[in-house]
């Protein structure tokens, strides 16, 4: 009996009163505590809502902060999913947030960065809570160049509502997300906003178009590798030991394939046919699967093919994975959540409790021209429709402090642990040595891998709660 009543103390949200708030006035206010990085840490939740325009057009960004009291310098880090479209829900109920959704249930999260720095959970407009004011004008913030400044202005004016001018800040986005971080960095750094770090998770690097691409394609034949040697669909003399295979893989796609993929014109027959053996060999495909002619299989081809004969498709997000998962369950337990533990009670979840908003179907990527290669490259699966910008370079350069953490799933098809190793390595060696690359044996959402959730977790604290 004792020992309930003091769970229920400690895991049930707590009223505050007025005089003892730490969330803007117009916020619901909870407290709780959790078991975070191996004692139990007080934190207050907070979820409220900003206002925000693009040009004519308002709406409100709904926000979910956790806050250790008392400590207004601490480090403050802000944190988005993609999409474009999505909420916030994967990296919060997923990875960061103090508590995780585990088998249908709510449990602390012992890696939280939460142990290290305050966090703020953010839901563009159109998603979760966060609406137009107008339904007929939601259609304004949905383009990337509104959505980095709508989002860069709820940054600023939160910093100025909860008196947080003066705390390290960091900027946290994943897939999509990584453009809006890096966007909004350079925003906020030309408003003569310090940004001490930005962690871009599962989104590459965004540095804009590509003048010679095919190293960083080359070198994403050691994913396709890895998920083969999952699958157990390598030769067997390369299904002995995985680091030696990967390790194998990536010499040949930098010092053979590359060059190839460069100027496949060039070749004679018996080196075109060499590399196509290559290609076979590494990616566990049949040689007559492959193109001869230009030397590549796009993201898609591969996961279509590779277990083709068994009326199989590779996952997006996880190649190892041939069936989507399902989040019914999890959905539910989100929202009730916020209804009971948050006291929440205010709208409807967009994809939960209210229909989904087209947000990505009606994207306007209006960062950079829409071009045929950059379009055919999105429909073989190899990202957006148009090019980033350099947006991240840009702001390291105006910024000398700003530092960037980089996460990366070995079995994502839409990005490579060996690709983003490459890209870094050219950059001025003032830029290379601002970036922390991390490679996780995992998917897209590489944290929800149990073999690496606690790793990601504490690797992000650790960058985050530096004052990255």
């Amino acid at each position: 009996m004792i020992r309930a009543a003091l769970a229920a103390m400690v895991l049930a949200a707590v009223a505050t009163p007025a005089a003892a708030r730490t969330c803007a006035p117009d916020a619901v206010e909870t407290r709780h505590s959790a078991q975070i990085a191996g004692k139990r840490l007080a934190y207050v939740a907070c979820v409220g809502a900003i206002p925000v325009r693009v040009g004519t057009a308002d709406a409100q960004i709904v926000y979910t902060a956790y806050l250790v009291p008392g400590r207004p310098r601490r480090p403050l880090s802000f944190v988005w999913n993609g999409g474009p479209g999505a909420d916030s829900r994967t990296l919060h109920f997923h990875a960061i947030g103090p508590r995780l959704i585990r088998d249908g249930a709510l449990a602390d999260n012992p890696a939280s960065p939460l142990g290290r720095t305050d966090l703020v959970f953010v839901d563009p407009v159109g998603t979760g809570f966060s609406r137009a004011a107008d339904p007929a004008q939601a259609e304004a913030f949905y383009g990337t160049v509104a959505d980095i400044a709508a989002t860069a202005a709820f940054v600023r004016d939160f910093r100025i509502r909860y008196r947080r001018t003066a705390s390290p800040l960091a900027i946290v986005g994943e897939s999509f997300g990584t453009w809006r971080a890096s966007g909004v960095a350079e925003a906020l750094v030309d408003r003569r906003i310090p940004v001490a770090g930005v962690a871009l998770i599962s989104g590459g690097i965004p540095l804009g178009e590509e003048r010679h691409g095919e190293r960083r394609r080359a070198l994403s034949l050691v994913n396709r590798t890895a998920t083969a040697f999952a699958l157990g669909k390598l030769a067997p003399d390369l299904q002995r030991d995985q680091a030696s295979t990967l390790a194998a893989a990536q010499r040949w796609a930098d010092t053979v394939y590359a060059p190839a993929l460069a100027d496949p014109a060039a070749l004679d027959a018996p080196r075109r046919t060499a590399v196509v053996a290559g290609l076979a060999r590494y990616q566990g495909l049949d040689p007559a699967t492959i193109d001869a002619k230009t030397l590549w299989v796009s993201p898609r081809d591969f996961r279509t093919r590779l277990l083709a004969a068994e009326g199989k498709t590779l996952g997006i997000f996880d190649m190892r994975r041939t069936t989507p998962s399902d989040t019914a369950g999890e959905d539910a337990v989100a929202l009730a959540y916020y209804r009971t533990q948050l006291g929440y009670t205010a709208g409807r979840y967009a994809g939960i409790d209210a229909p989904a908003d087209d947000v990505g179907g009606g994207w306007r990527y209006d960062q950079s021209p829409v071009t045929k290669d950059s379009l055919a490259r999105a429909m073989a699966g190899e990202g957006p429709p148009s090019a980033s910008q350099p947006w991240i370079q840009r702001a390291m350069a105006k910024d000398r402090a700003l530092r960037v953490w980089v996460a990366t799933g070995l079995y994502d098809s839409l990005n490579s642990c060996a690709s983003n190793a490459a890209t870094v390595a050219v950059l001025p060696d003032g830029l290379s040595r601002r970036f922390t690359l991390r490679c996780y044996a995992g998917g897209h959402m590489m944290y929800e891998d149990p073999r690496e959730t606690r790793r990601f977790g504490n690797e992000l604290a650790d960058f985050l709660g530096t004052g990255a």
